[in-house]
């Protein structure tokens, strides 16, 4: 079962600074780590997690080669798919942007809802879509996650 999620990311500052709003995209790059799936009739429902690594599309600071941890559960019926969940981020100076989020099968939507060091009190959100990439034989999943953020701090 593939897992998806997400997270955000920023342009506009040099290392170190983060400015106090703005917009973004970014890309996310997800390797599953682990899925337990569990049949419910005809529903399977999946707790699972995912790291990877967030780029900013520009290459600029901030939110560029982010850490990426997520924990999510997945509920598919049929063609209906729901993953909901929860990601931290970590920038290279180790403070945290703290995230929710809910997809479909497709797309997705991510909630800032907190953070550490320069990202204390952030709120904004981040609209995202995903691909999952075909990997070789015996590998873990892995998901291409784009996204378009807008944040604002206190």
């Amino acid at each position: 079962m593939t897992a998806i999620l997400t997270l955000c990311a920023c342009t506009g500052a040099s290392a170190g600074e983060f400015p106090k709003e703005g917009t973004a995209s970014y890309t996310t790059h997800y390797v599953s780590m682990s899925a337990t799936p569990m049949k419910m009739g005809d529903r399977t429902v999946a707790i699972y997690e995912s790291s990877g690594i967030t780029r900013n599309d520009t290459g600029e600071f901030p939110f560029n080669n982010m850490g990426t941890r997520c924990i999510g559960m997945r509920e598919a019926s049929g063609n209906d798919v729901v993953n909901r969940g929860s990601c931290i981020d970590s920038d290279p100076d180790g403070d945290q942007v703290f995230s929710t989020y809910e997809a479909n099968s497709k797309t997705g939507h991510h909630i800032f809802v907190g953070g550490t060091g320069k990202y204390q009190g952030i709120t904004g959100e981040a609209d995202y879509t995903f691909q999952a990439m075909k990997v070789p034989e015996g590998a873990r999943p892995m998901t291409l996650v784009p996204h378009k953020a807008t944040w604002k701090l206190p």
